[in-house]
């Protein structure tokens, strides 16, 4: 996928000739296939005059430069009576509000996706409407849910606000924070039941009954002998005889 903007002032090459013809100079819309219908070429360069490319002719949309097979393939607006319709229309997409079949506004489109190797959209990226307080920057949808793209407004289906995609650095700080508190709270609400639980192990052990075996002195009997203590001798100093 490239976003629209990326296409804008690329170079324009012609295989066969080895030729730059120009620059793109804006795209042209089909609002009934969703898709790009032709490149518009900036009359600054090679040609004199405007000229306009059918996106059907384009080998391939690369990072630096454009590519179709030759120079015959860059022709003249009113020799395409087909593209005329849809190069007079000028429809747009960047600035259209989106509204859902309902009339529930999602927002203004910022920017569209397309499929280089189709021409075809696949998304776009929406910013404020139904979002706003909850978005600082951007929230997407996909192109399957989008009915009608008019020069007023773009309509989307039923319920597809609930398609919306949000990525983290869209986010607003207010709705981080919630998340961030919401995520604080059950940690703490964890950590105090695991702590509650841990207590009440460490206070039922301490409670157990010591069960410890006692010792048993057997006690004396006639039948058992006792054991006579020595009682050591001490000797008695005989008297001297003189």
């Amino acid at each position: 996928m490239k976003p629209s903007r990326k296409f804008l002032s690329l170079p324009i090459i012609s295989l066969q000739e080895g030729q730059q013809l120009g620059y793109v100079k804006s795209l042209i819309l089909n609002a009934s296939t969703k898709s790009l219908a032709a490149i518009v070429v900036d009359p600054k360069g090679f040609f004199k005059d405007q000229r306009i490319i059918p996106y059907s002719k384009v080998v391939s949309v690369g990072d630096d430069a454009i590519t179709i097979s030759k120079e015959s393939h860059v022709e003249k607006t009113s020799s395409m009576p087909e593209l005329l319709d849809l190069v007079k229309e000028k429809l747009t997409i960047i600035g259209t509000k989106m509204v859902t079949e309902t009339g529930k506004t999602l927002g203004t489109a910022e920017e569209y996706y397309v499929d280089t190797s189709t021409g075809k959209i696949t998304e776009i990226e929406i910013s404020g409407g139904k979002l706003e307080g909850f978005l600082n920057g951007k929230a997407s949808i996909s192109a399957d849910y989008i009915t009608t793209i008019g020069h007023d407004v773009i309509i989307s289906q039923k319920g597809s606000e609930n398609a919306l995609t949000v990525s983290d650095k869209g986010l607003s700080n207010s709705f981080k924070n919630l998340i961030h508190t919401t995520s604080s709270l059950a940690s703490d609400t964890t950590h105090t039941i695991s702590h509650y639980f841990k207590k009440d192990k460490v206070k039922s052990v301490s409670q157990l009954p010591d069960t410890k075996e006692p010792v048993i002195v057997p006690e004396a009997g006639p039948d058992l002998p006792i054991e006579e203590e020595n009682v050591s001798e001490i000797p008695t100093p005989k008297d001297p005889q003189g």
